[in-house]
């Protein structure tokens, strides 16, 4: 019960899930606004570690979407395909882009529509088992559109 309480206002406050001494930070979160119809949303981040050590993240989970997962898009005889990706490390002293084009967050299946101003939540789970939350804006942008890709 605890336990609830403490997500829930968490969700609510935006505060970290982490512990004080986390080492990894986010940056930049956004959501790319997608037409109302649409089954997968594109996600984008930085993530930067301070620490002297690198930083595994296994997995970005989302309470607003039924799914969430972890991608690279690679290009492969001219065609941008995406790949999903088990986990990612963050280097020590260094940061990781998840930005259009390279690693990316596919958010499937979302629980409301959602357009540009609204905002999701992001939760990071490092494998040492803390977790960050993040704010991400939903933002309507023009360019590359991932949910058109091939799997």
């Amino acid at each position: 019960m605890i336990k609830h309480a403490l997500v829930i206002f968490i969700l609510l406050t935006g505060t970290s899930l982490a512990n004080a001494d986390s080492e990894l930070q986010v940056s930049e979160p956004w959501v790319r606004e997608a037409p109302p119809a649409s089954r997968v949303l594109a996600g984008y981040l930085t993530l930067v570690n301070t620490g002297d050590n690198t930083v595994t993240v296994t997995e970005i989970t989302s309470p607003d979407f039924k799914n969430a997962e972890i991608h690279r898009t690679v290009i492969e005889e001219g065609v941008a395909r995406m790949l999903a990706v088990k986990q990612l490390e963050v280097p020590a002293g260094g940061q990781l882009m998840l930005e259009p084009g390279g690693h990316h967050l596919m958010l499937f299946d979302p629980l409301r529509t959602l357009t540009e101003g609204e905002t999701v939540t992001l939760i990071i789970h490092l494998d040492n088992g803390n977790q960050i939350s993040a704010t991400a804006p939903v933002i309507r942008k023009k360019g590359e559109d991932h949910s058109h890709h091939h799997h």
